[in-house]
């Protein structure tokens, strides 16, 4: 190869542009990919937070209703509870003529991404 002036140092410029433009990429690539991984952390624990706190709603009507059974079936209607960011609303439907309780419970929280939840719910019978 001949070196016609400055053409070699000029080529070598170009390419040290080339590479640094390639190593941008690949690091905005991995900085995405890391970001993207700690949102789906964040999200799983929250989920699984809201779903524990639908859980113990579930646990403590079934705990009225062993411990307090009058209050249990004149319960109705909604209540709702604030749990650090989580909310959750725990929902009395009577079923069956005073046989059957339907008990729902929501749990909901907001994030950057929007409005999440987590529901369960159950029905709880008269059973001597």
């Amino acid at each position: 190869m001949k070196k016609i002036g400055n053409s070699i140092s000029g080529q070598s410029i170009i390419e040290v542009i080339v590479a640094l433009a390639l190593i941008a990429v690949v690091i905005l690539g991995l900085v995405r990919v890391t970001i993207s991984s700690i949102n789906n952390a964040s999200f799983a624990r929250d989920q699984r937070g809201a779903t524990k706190y639908a859980q113990e709603g579930i646990e403590n009507a079934r705990k009225l209703k062993e411990e307090n059974e009058a209050v249990f079936w004149n319960k109705s209607g909604t209540e709702t509870e604030t749990i650090g960011k989580f909310k959750r609303e725990t929902t009395w439907t009577e079923i069956e003529d005073n046989q059957k309780m339907q008990v729902e419970v929501r749990v909901w929280w907001q994030d950057s991404r929007g409005v999440h939840e987590s529901d369960l719910e159950s029905y709880l019978t008269k059973w001597k």
